[in-house]
This record gives structure tokens, C-alpha cells and sequence, in this order.
């Protein structure tokens, strides 16, 4: 009986060596992506490193052809013209009401009055040394000075 379970176990442990971990179906998960026919722009830096780094995956993992370059007539609807302006954007209801209710609001001015310099102080004079004090009878007699 204990050779049977050895046996069992031994041969459960040889069964996990036969492969090198969870595979999918051969070519499975390239069906799931569709290759883009032109080059794919984004609005934003981060959006078009997203785009280049799965069409980069796409064409080394699974062999799609490189995109077309981008057609004209694709960007053609969806640029603005240059002199075209924004609909100014409604104010809420809160604002109008308050706008009503309330004072005006008091305007500063839109460019301040320039700071004049702020004239230098004059660093304060050294302080004058101590006088120094009344020698004794001993050492004006040991080592006289002239003003003495």
C-alpha cells in the first residue's frame, strides 16, 4: 500500500515538469487584439506611449504588419478652424441669483502700485573698547610709560 501511494506522489511531481507553466491556446490571445490600418494618435502623451507600446506588441508578438501612415482625410472633420470661438458657457442658476442679491463685488486694481526700495541702514559703529583701568603705584613704578 505505501508503495502504491509513493508511486502516486512520484508520479504527480513528474507530472508537473511536463510543461513550463499555465499556457493558453496557440495563437489565442492574438485574436483578441484587431491591428490597426493607420497609425493611432492620441490627445495626450500619456495616451499615445499607451497606443505606441500595444501596436509595438502587436507587430513583435504577433506578427501584425506596421500601420499605413495616417491618411489626411482622417484628421480632416476634426481639427477647429483657427478663428473659431468657444460658446461662452452659461452661469449657474446660484450665481445669477447671487449676483442679483448681493453687492457688486469690489474690483482691485489690475496692476499693483511698484514697491519702492526701502532706503539701506547704516550698520551700527563698532563698540569703542573699554578704558582701561587705573594701574596700581607698583606697576607704575615697575615698568613706567611716558603718559604717566
Amino acid at each position: 500500500m505505501t508503495r502504491l501511494v509513493a508511486l502516486a506522489l512520484l508520479a504527480l511531481f513528474l507530472a508537473g515538469c511536463g510543461h513550463s507553466g499555465p499556457r493558453s491556446i496557440a495563437g489565442g490571445e492574438c485574436r483578441i487584439f484587431e491591428a490597426p490600418q493607420y497609425e493611432v494618435r492620441g490627445k495626450r502623451a500619456y495616451d499615445q506611449d499607451w497606443i505606441d507600446s500595444q501596436v509595438e506588441g502587436g507587430v513583435g508578438g504577433c506578427h501584425w504588419p506596421r500601420p499605413a501612415p495616417r491618411p489626411a482625410s482622417i484628421d480632416a472633420g476634426t481639427a477647429a478652424a483657427p478663428g473659431a470661438a468657444k460658446p461662452t458657457r452659461r452661469r449657474g442658476i446660484i450665481a445669477r441669483i447671487r449676483d442679483r442679491v448681493l453687492p457688486a463685488r469690489a474690483q482691485f486694481p489690475a496692476a499693483a502700485p511698484p514697491i519702492e526700495p526701502v532706503p539701506a541702514i547704516a550698520p551700527p559703529a563698532p563698540p569703542q573698547p573699554a578704558p582701561a583701568p587705573p594701574r596700581s603705584a607698583i606697576d607704575r613704578l615697575l615698568q613706567p610709560r611716558d603718559d604717566d
